[in-house]
């Protein structure tokens, strides 16, 4: 291979600014990072919602060779975290490797060039050796199945497509959804609306988040001593890796914490009935965990009545829910979530034979260690199938992925190659471990929640700790891929349990 590998990587979120790092210090200069939005970080950039923060406090979610002593509380707010990661993109000097306000629609793999094109949304086409997806799984909102019966009236907005021209005060507003999202905004909403309808299909769990800024001192202490952030945020995620167990159901970690919600919710509900309403009737932890800091006090407000029935339909002035009630609203906020397991959902990529990864994925998407798929070459992902990590921050995770796909192209480079393929029995044996790994875990109960495909297959999370993905990740190992391209590939779709079948 006479020329360096250019790399093409689509999302400029923590993932594809540390991909771009860690590419620019092995010494690729050829690569681009493209967005679709006017700037760089992600979903920190797309959500603006107000209340939102991360619950993951800030020294651990934040890269390991970019520690920030300036956090001004435990868990930060949505411009915070954006202001860091875009002091990290002009630190390491990405500016002239990203192309802003970009949307790639297409990636298609040229198995006579061994190269991909990237198609953008205006119709121009890159060509690149390997492409990189960091879209990450926080990307394509999720609306309710609203029947309009009648025209409504309202507005009706998602969280992550938040209108700031947009006035509550003095407004009825339903909220529909109980997760992480609602328990931020609905607060909020309750500060200046009229009336606030909190509608749930179900509840959730909430843990409690004693939030709070840093003391001058401690702030002093992470600016002016080094060694201290670092050991801060080591003991942060030492104490969020020995959480692991809370993701096996019913273990004493998952009883403790349970306890915990149980408390919370008593100390902050005294109204017996409303408890009832709120008290969730699933296992512990089979859905995304809340974490909140005034979520259940803005529900016992005067102002704020808990509907316990699914949206059902619009008319012109109200909501209607599922168990035939109706209530009259002006707005109805979407607190709805993410189609997260539908990777790649937007983008249609086509790999070998002409098969696309939305056929490969027809019964739930895969990727060997999250980040490859047989028959799909030069192509990898970050934050793909089976790497949300239950109990840690996926800043981490991200990181690991990161370094491993470095290896693969330093590799690709030391050894003159320009194809590689994860072949399809390493891919074979990883999903078998997953499945292995997988069982025993709340996530496997009777549960909804959008760590699973429809077939009930749990692919977004990933079963075992942080520092076990980082130990399969440390090496990139030659052996699990093949570097020569085939003679003669078919169409013909290979899914996971098609893999599976071969262990």
């Amino acid at each position: 291979m006479a020329k360096p590998l250019s790399v093409g990587i689509i999302g400029a979120g923590p993932g594809g600014l540390a991909l771009g790092i860690f590419l620019k210090k092995a010494g690729f200069d050829d690569f681009t990072i493209f967005d679709r939005e006017d700037g760089v970080g992600g979903t920190w950039r797309i959500n603006t919602y107000p209340g939102l923060a991360c619950d993951v406090k800030s020294h651990l979610y934040s890269y390991s060779f970019a520690l920030n002593g300036g956090w001004s509380r435990l868990w930060s707010g949505q411009q915070e975290i954006l202001a860091y990661f875009e002091d990290c993109a002009q630190r390491f000097r990405l500016a002239p490797h990203l192309r802003l306000n970009t949307e790639i629609t297409a990636a298609q793999w040229d198995s006579d060039g061994e190269c991909w094109h990237l198609r953008t949304a205006g119709g121009e086409v890159h060509t690149f050796d390997v492409v990189v997806s960091a879209i990450g799984l926080f990307t394509q909102p999720v609306l309710p199945d609203l029947v309009e019966e009648q025209p409504f009236a309202g507005t009706v907005v998602h969280t992550a497509r938040w209108d700031h021209s947009l006035d509550l005060s003095g407004r009825r507003v339903a909220v529909l959804g109980t997760g992480s999202t609602a328990a931020q905004i609905l607060p909020e909403i309750a500060r200046v609306a009229e009336k606030v309808y909190s509608v749930q299909r179900s509840p959730t769990w909430i843990l409690p988040k004693p939030d709070r800024p840093y003391t001058e001192r401690e702030k002093w202490l992470f600016s002016h001593v080094p060694l201290a952030k670092k050991i801060y945020r080591t003991r942060l995620w030492l104490r969020s890796e020995s959480n692991i167990s809370v993701i096996e159901n019913g273990s004493d970690k998952t009883q403790e914490f349970r306890a915990i919600a149980l408390k919370a919710l008593a100390a902050n509900v005294s109204d017996d009935e409303l408890r009832t309403r709120l008290t969730p009737e699933h296992p512990f932890g089979c859905k995304r965990l809340v974490f909140a800091t005034d979520y259940l006090q803005a529900l016992t407000q005067p102002n704020v009545e808990v509907i316990s029935s699914a949206a059902r339909a619009l008319r012109d002035r109200s909501l209607v829910t599922a168990d035939g009630g109706e209530v009259d609203v002006d707005v109805v906020v979407c607190a709805t979530g993410y189609a997260a397991a539908d990777y790649l959902g937007q983008i249609e990529v086509t790999g070998e034979g002409g098969t696309s990864l939305r056929e490969r994925w027809s019964d739930g998407a895969y990727a060997y260690l999250g980040m490859a798929v047989p028959g799909v070459p030069n192509f990898f992902m970050l934050y793909g199938p089976n790497t949300n990590v239950g109990s840690n921050s996926v800043i981490f995770m991200l990181e690991a992925q990161a370094h491993y796909i470095v290896r693969a192209l330093r590799h690709m480079r030391r050894h003159r190659k320009s194809y590689v393929a994860v072949r399809p029995e390493a891919m074979a044996d990883f999903l078998a471990k997953i499945d292995r790994w997988m069982e025993g875990t709340v996530w496997t109960t009777r549960c909804s929640n959008y760590f699973r495909t429809a077939s009930g297959r749990v692919v977004t999370q990933w079963p075992r700790s942080a520092r076990a993905f980082w130990g399969m990740t440390r090496r990139f190992k030659a052996a699990d891929y093949t570097f020569d391209p085939p003679a003669d590939v078919p169409r013909q779709p290979v899914r996971s349990h098609d893999l599976v079948s071969r262990r």
